[in-house]
């Protein structure tokens, strides 16, 4: 049996343009959120937490939320190690905020 590392699909559940807080959008908050999670060997989400904030503000603290929300809508794939048995895998993720 191959081993076969988790598969984690963050393009399917990603903010779009209607996400972004209408607060953030008022102030005009942009940034990056840095999202570390991961996921077990069951498929699914273990733990996330924000790595690195979009910013400083209220507003971007809103962002940050908006991007952990998103991602927990994902769907996930265990990987397999070499013997077959399901495993967890280990990811970060950035999403760009800006404003169109």
């Amino acid at each position: 049996v191959a081993a076969r590392p988790a598969i984690a699909n963050v393009q399917a559940c990603a903010p779009s343009g209607d996400d972004y807080p209408a607060a953030a959008r008022r102030s005009e908050a942009t940034g990056t959120t840095r999202v570390r999670f991961t996921v077990g060997a069951d498929g699914k989400m273990a733990s996330v937490d924000v790595a690195r904030s979009a910013g400083p503000s209220r507003e971007h603290k809103m962002l940050d939320r908006v991007a952990v929300s998103k991602l927990s809508e994902c769907t996930f794939k265990a990987g397999r190690d070499e013997t077959g048995k399901p495993i967890g895998g280990s990811f970060e993720v950035e999403y760009v905020w800006k404003l169109e």
